[in-house]
């Protein structure tokens, strides 16, 4: 009888947490479409050489609701921070990249705050995110603008 009781008594809660579980996954897929979305747009009209703000703007919407949707997603931060780099908004991108790097450190993010430092024109930071960078991953020297890692 006590089994049967507890069985009733588990069961809504257990119906709660698979209804939430669902929820947080439609959530994840949602933000990587929208991510995957932003991504392929941008790589398109940096190809062609142009990249227009209204554009730039409403991939940065897109990703803010993103970041709602599924805020341990490394990725949605750093791109993002691309976007406001795009924008020549540095203030923007280092916070973005700051909240990636609190979400994961990664060599490329390091890489990109310093692109953002040396935007905004502190050219000490971008060498330090630079070194770091490239001392993570010495693969990333290539891509760090020449004069920065001494």
């Amino acid at each position: 009888m006590r089994k049967r009781w507890a069985f009733w008594v588990a069961l809504p809660c257990l119906l709660a947490a698979l209804t939430l579980q669902t929820a947080h996954g439609m959530h994840r897929v949602e933000a990587s479409q929208t991510l995957q979305a932003v991504e392929a747009r941008t790589v398109q009209v940096v190809a062609l050489g142009r990249a227009p703000a209204q554009l730039l703007h409403a991939n940065a919407v897109a990703l803010e609701r993103a970041a709602e949707l599924d805020p341990g997603n490394v990725a949605v931060p750093i791109a993002l921070g691309s976007q406001y780099l795009l924008m020549r908004a540095p203030e923007a991108a280092i916070e973005q990249y700051r909240r990636a790097l609190r979400l994961e450190p990664r060599p490329e993010i390091y890489l990109n705050l310093g692109r953002a430092f040396l935007l905004q024109g502190d050219r000490e930071k971008a060498r330090r995110n630079f070194r770091l960078a490239a001392r993570l991953s010495p693969s990333l020297r290539r891509q760090v603008p020449l004069g920065l890692l001494r």
